[in-house]
């Protein structure tokens, strides 16, 4: 988990795809993607 670099609160994980991981302040609403460096592709 990471903290806002807005406001400093901890941000609250909002949503995980294949590919990324989004993060969502509660505070400021502000949004984060993280990408993964990894992920497993199903053919």
């Amino acid at each position: 988990m990471t903290d806002c670099k807005r406001c400093g609160a901890r941000m609250n994980h909002n949503d995980e795809t294949t590919k990324l991981v989004e993060y969502v302040c509660p505070n400021c609403h502000r949004t984060e993607i993280d990408p993964k460096n990894t992920y497993r592709v199903t053919a």
